[in-house]
């Protein structure tokens, strides 16, 4: 779980601005996400702490309330989902407006068992000819074409469990087999 990115988005920041406010590295907050928070050294949590203007112990004690709570990055925006999908997240919430979105690349998507069906039915060609069609859609339909990709790579990675009427869990493909 990645419960550092949780944390800030509380305060409306990412890694990335940690980054730029502390000068810790990228690549060092990374790793340091995937990790317990009680594992987390000092440098991190004064980091965080310069960041978001609390204490390095309300840092920790934040950091293991979402651990304890089991708390999830939330989604309201293709900004928030592009965090999403970088980081690979293992699961998350999209909640809002947004998860119509969701729910209308939901209805596009095969089920596993179709999906193994008709890979197995074609020799595997139908994946092939799945991104041509994502392709030729995307070149041919009028939206926008960065939002099309995000688009087909959630389809790809994630299946997306409706939650109720305004959220939309996504959770990735490879963690449920």
């Amino acid at each position: 779980m990645q419960y550092m990115d949780v944390f800030l988005q509380k305060f409306g920041i990412t890694r990335y601005d940690v980054h730029k406010r502390t000068g810790i590295s990228q690549q060092t907050l990374s790793s340091a996400n995937k990790k317990d928070p009680e594992s987390y050294s000092g440098k991190i949590l004064t980091a965080l702490s310069q960041a978001t203007g609390i204490s390095p112990g309300d840092v920790l004690d934040a950091l293991i309330r979402i651990r304890n709570k089991d708390e999830v990055f939330i989604v309201r925006n293709w900004e928030e989902l592009k965090i999403a999908l970088e980081a690979k997240k293992p699961e998350f919430h999209v909640i809002g407006e947004f998860s119509e979105i969701m729910k209308e690349v939901r209805s596009g998507q095969l089920s596993d068992t179709a999906r193994l069906g008709t890979e197995l039915g074609s020799g595997g060609t139908v994946g092939l000819i799945e991104s041509l069609y994502y392709f030729v859609h995307r070149q041919l339909s009028g939206g926008n074409k960065e939002e099309e990709k995000i688009k087909d790579r959630v389809s790809k990675l994630y299946h997306i469990i409706l939650l109720d009427e305004n959220t939309v869990t996504l959770r990735l493909r490879s963690l449920s087999y």
